[in-house]
């Protein structure tokens, strides 16, 4: 059983994945004690490679050591097999291979009357960008919240909000300190602001605020006029 008869891996287990601490992690716990067995390996499962162990060590034993705890020996990274050198497992050799044109590509979406008229958005605000983060089942960005041009579904406070990605590509883009006019749209069930690709994420600009609260006005008046263009 994992839990009684490694326990110092299980700290490991229990306490790093929730820190993000590296993406590799999970995948190296799981190949060490759920190891991929094959035809050829039936007497000896196919261990994880050393990188992924150096990779998984390098990045959550800081966290462990703030809990007192060091790297357990159990998981010595030194007993593992080189990549190159021996059979090993890696999660780049279960991963669909990506053709130079399959990566992630965020679509640009500019600001404009015609944008916001048709996506109508839940939430605007003006904000600055203090962490994004990449790690684990939910993308997420940090983000101090200057202004609230727009809420509807959820209360935004003018303080530190998390907006949840709704994939790992991390679109729209965001940098670090910057600060933008973000739309978006809310999870009102969850109490969450959304990022989608549909989302828009411009470097802020004075005249924003006022464009927005003009377009806000336009858009009042919107199911009227899109019912009489609606009709055949």
């Amino acid at each position: 059983n994992f839990y009684t008869e490694k326990p110092e891996a299980c700290l490991c287990y229990v306490t790093c994945p929730g820190t993000g601490c590296s993406p590799d992690l999970l995948f190296f716990l799981c190949a060490m004690y759920a190891p991929i067995c094959t035809i050829d390996f039936q007497h000896e499962p196919i261990k994880p490679c050393k990188a992924v162990c150096e990779r998984a060590k390098s990045g959550c034993e800081p966290v462990m050591k703030r809990y007192n705890h060091s790297w357990p020996d159990s998981l010595d990274c030194s007993e593992l097999p080189l990549y190159d050198r021996g059979v090993c497992i890696s999660p780049e050799a279960i991963v669909k291979a990506e053709g130079p044109g399959s990566r992630c590509k965020c679509k640009t979406v500019k600001m404009s009357l015609k944008t916001y008229l048709r996506n109508n958005y839940n939430y605007v605000i003006r904000a600055r960008v203090r962490e994004v983060r990449n790690r684990g089942l939910e993308p997420t960005a940090v983000v101090e919240v200057k202004e609230v041009l727009k809420s509807s579904l959820v209360n935004i406070p003018k303080e530190t909000q998390t907006l949840y990605y709704s994939s790992s590509c991390l679109c729209p883009p965001l940098v670090l300190g910057e600060e933008y006019v973000i739309m978006g749209y809310e999870d009102e069930e969850r109490s969450r602001l959304l990022l989608i690709e549909s989302s828009i994420a411009q470097k802020w600009k004075d005249k924003m605020g006022r464009k927005v609260k003009r377009w806000d006005q336009n858009l009042q008046g919107k199911p009227r006029s899109a019912v009489r263009r609606s009709r055949p």
